[in-house]
């Protein structure tokens, strides 16, 4: 083929350079292997991150949303939502998923692994939780994970590589309140640094990790592997938009086809084939590349490729406080979490359990959009922010997902990418398990809060969340799974997936700790079996892909905004809105009084210049007189919650005002040395362990 480029030949080619490929990658390459990962995002600039900005929540809600089709990145790919009771998070770039993540590192509980035979339901994993512990161990220590050994809802092993982060006034007032209940609480632990380690920096507090960290304390793969993985001589190669696994004669991966930034298309060879582009993204790859001896997708004679999806249906309790907690000075991982409710109780009138994890509070917008993205305005503005910003505490509740074939991935015949492949879509409905188990755990959370002193508990179901697992299970019958317990594939002796897709059963904890031990287990499998591994022949020719190419219209190129657009009479039309919106009183001065039409208004639109088109057209349209023009607006809810944004964004990027509230910003208060903490000269886990840590 004239436009196809053969790229030299690897050992191994990884699609994916999230956590599971990051982790294959490095072992890999420290192990002598030539290995090249192909990743259609690029690499992060940590200098880009908002986190060190007082802009960082309005830049954290578009550029570095988790939200692919907010985000609308070069590199991002549609996901066909409309079958789905949930919504997904995704991000694309070197170190994948683990950029954007809150970093919590909780593993699976020993009775995750073995359903069946507990619970009547599901399926046990083909390996169990002590064949995984030494992967755990050795992936915290890569990582750097900081926590507390001796939880005592998990078997003996090593402790954690560094102390745990502090848990703050927040975690401390809620694990007080688990001691007198007699409930189980326990410092979280997370893949962030409590102090400096292999290189990196230890964690400053500012609760921005869900936006990347400036630092480099949260680990990241492009951090923590990738570099070692170039240093080795491998290649990680960007802006790599795989189309499809290519297979030989003789039925074995013979490296796969990309397309780059310029639609060329490229083949890269390789011995062995590794999928890591998560549950999705991997089912997606393998049901697109059918061919005549795989008509329904590679490695799928099971029937089972994209099938058994889980997503973890994760909701939210918060409870709000009298105390200022100062809940914006914390990782935004977990400060510590609850297993009370972790293991299955048929009592309770469903299967399985949940884990919680308390997180801090947010920012000034999070205040004061909360608790349902409405915000209060006018007159009781004030009061509401204040009883909001930094005195909150938030159980994030992860309920068990059971595995059920119609919850699926396939491709859509209705959405495509840029380069015209067509898109994944999920068909996924919440159970009645799943939603029973909510509920359920909903009103123990909410018992919990209040037995810490919440004056109100509000809550939140079905939040989108990233915890992609089962698409491509594990186990050790090949008509009942995709891969065996080393996470290769049944027909495919050359072909590899180590993502959340070869998930068995969900559990109730983060998945990437898991995800992160099977990638190291299965990579120390190839090294150990690669003379074994078929290869496939090298002198593999194939046309282009028959790709539809539907008329699609590329992404629009984000507007820069010009602060001359906006003449001095709209400025004032702004202002005269803005103190309506946000009047002044309770000792906070009216937007009017801190000219929020002026440089506070250029530097919301300066970062979200994507507001800029909205803000001119209904400033254009609105009347002169501010209660006629909001009257108006009430009747168009979408442009009236623009006005609102743009003005509580300026209005609380202004120095008065976060000074009126005692709010410093995101200021760097790094970890200090480890000092014994106040939870255990207080005695509160000594309920639950017999030797006080």
């Amino acid at each position: 083929m004239s436009d196809k480029r053969v790229d030299d030949h690897a050992d191994v080619v990884i699609i994916g350079a999230g956590a599971g490929g990051g982790v294959v990658a490095r072992r890999l390459a420290e192990a002598g292997l030539s290995v090249v990962c192909l990743e259609q995002g690029e690499w992060p600039d940590r200098a880009n991150y908002p986190g060190a900005t007082p802009e960082w929540e309005l830049a954290a809600a578009k550029q570095w949303s988790s939200i692919p089709s907010v985000r609308n990145a070069v590199a991002d790919y549609p996901i066909d939502l409309t079958e789905s009771d949930l919504g997904v998070v995704n991000f694309n770039g070197v170190g994948g998923g683990t950029i954007l993540y809150a970093a919590q590192w909780p593993r699976m509980l020993p009775s995750d692994f073995l359903v069946r035979s507990t619970d009547g339901i599901a399926d046990d994993w083909p390996i169990g939780y002590e064949e995984l512990l030494p992967f755990y161990e050795r992936t915290d220590r890569d990582f750097g994970v900081s926590g507390l050994g001796g939880n005592p809802m998990y078997p003996p092993g090593e402790d954690p590589p560094l102390p745990a982060l502090p848990i703050g006034a927040t975690g401390l007032r809620v694990a007080r309140a688990h001691a007198r209940l007699g409930w189980h609480w326990w410092p979280q632990s997370n893949a962030i640094l409590s102090a400096p380690y292999d290189g990196r920096h230890a964690c400053v507090q500012r609760g921005t990790c869900g936006s990347g960290c400036n630092e480099g304390a949260k680990a990241s793969t492009d951090l923590t592997h990738f570099p070692h993985v170039v240093a080795k001589g491998g290649r990680v190669i960007t802006g790599a938009r795989v189309v499809r696994i290519v297979t030989d004669g003789a039925g074995l991966a013979a490296g796969a086809e990309w397309l780059d930034r310029e639609g060329h298309a490229h083949f890269q060879r390789a011995d062995v084939v590794v999928c890591a582009a998560n549950a999705i993204g991997s089912a997606r790859l393998l049901l697109a590349s059918a061919a005549g001896t795989h008509p329904d997708g590679l490695a799928n004679s099971s029937g089972l490729v994209g099938r058994r999806l889980m997503l973890h249906a994760l909701s939210t309790v918060t409870g709000l406080f009298d105390e200022q907690l100062e809940g914006w000075q914390a990782h935004s991982g977990g400060l510590i979490q609850c297993l009370q409710f972790g293991l299955s109780d048929p009592s309770r009138g469903f299967a399985r359990g949940a884990l919680w994890e308390l997180g801090s509070a947010g920012g000034p917008m999070k205040a004061v959009f909360a608790p349902r993205g409405h915000g209060v305005w006018g007159a009781d503005h004030h009061r509401h922010v204040r009883q909001h910003l930094g005195r909150s505490a938030q159980w994030a509740i992860l309920g068990e997902d059971l595995p059920e074939e119609s919850n699926r991935v396939e491709l859509s015949t209705t959405q495509f990418d840029s380069s015209g492949l067509p898109a994944p879509k999920i068909a996924y409905r919440v159970s009645a398990n799943t939603s029973a188990l909510t509920d359920w755990n909903i009103e123990r959370a909410t018992e919990s809060l209040e037995a810490a002193g919440a004056w109100r508990v509000d809550s939140l179901r079905r939040l989108a969340n990233g915890h992609f697992m089962g698409t491509a299970r594990m186990g050790d019958d090949p008509s009942t799974s995709v891969v065996d317990k080393w996470c290769v594939s049944h027909d495919i002796a050359n072909l590899l997936v180590v993502d959340g897709s070869v998930f068995v059963t969900s559990g109730a904890a983060n998945p990437t700790s898991t995800i992160a031990a099977l990638a190291l287990r299965a990579a120390d499998r190839l090294i150990e079996r690669r003379a074994e591994i078929p290869r496939p022949r090298r002198s593999v020719s194939f046309g282009l892909s028959p790709l539809p190419r539907p008329a699609i219209e590329s992404s629009p190129s984000t507007p820069v905004f010009v602060t001359q657009t906006l003449g001095t009479a709209l400025r004032q039309r702004f202002e005269r809105l803005a103190d309506v919106v946000i009047p002044g009183g309770d000792g906070m001065p009216a937007p009017s009084e801190i000219a929020i039409g002026g440089a506070l208004l250029d530097r919301v639109l300066g970062v979200r210049p994507d507001l800029a088109g909205p803000l001119l057209a209904l400033l254009g349209a609105t009347a002169d007189e501010p209660d006629v023009a909001l009257s108006v607006l009430e009747n168009d809810p979408a442009t009236a919650r623009t006005l609102r944004y743009v003005v509580a964004a300026a209005y609380y990027l202004s120095d008065d005002v976060r000074s009126g509230l005692g709010y410093p910003g995101t200021v760097a208060r790094p970890v200090g040395r480890f000092e014994y903490p106040e939870y255990l000269a207080e005695g509160l886990l000594d309920h639950l362990v017999t030797d006080v840590v």
